[in-house]
């Protein structure tokens, strides 16, 4: 009998391999990026955020600003040219949970801290057209 058939028709083995490949498969992809010190190890110059960044930082993520605006700055030619370096592992050790963001209506944010003045964010935050006039 073709093993394949024989699993079809028997759901119980089909639960089971489906289970034993993809627990295979995580843990495969998973398992060796504890290893890898670049996920785990901050980058030079990189400390914990204090206590008023903690919270900016959970006013952000309660506003649902990330649903907007991403947090890593992938690594292609115009986002680089436009953020600087793409974002690496080692940026992200203390942030819990990440806001990396997966769709970017607005534009990243993960180094926009360091580039305007705090008078620019004030102004930006109160009403965000002054400073940006394409801005939502």
């Amino acid at each position: 009998m073709n093993l394949q058939k024989y699993v079809e028709e028997h759901t119980p083995w089909l639960i089971v391999l489906t289970l034993v490949l993809v627990s295979f498969g995580t843990i495969t992809q998973i398992v060796p990026l504890f290893f890898q010190h670049s996920t785990t190890t901050p980058v030079e110059g990189l400390k914990p955020y204090p206590a008023l960044q903690l919270e900016g930082r959970d006013i952000y993520i309660r506003e649902g600003c990330y649903n907007c605006h991403s947090q890593m700055i992938r690594p292609f030619r115009a986002e680089t040219e436009r953020y600087g370096h793409y974002s690496v592992a080692g940026e992200f050790v203390y942030d819990r949970p990440f806001q990396w963001g997966s769709k970017r209506t607005g534009p990243d944010l993960h180094r926009v801290g360091g580039r305007y003045s705090d008078d620019w964010h004030r102004v930006h935050l109160i009403n965000p057209r002054d400073v940006v006039p394409e801005s939502i």
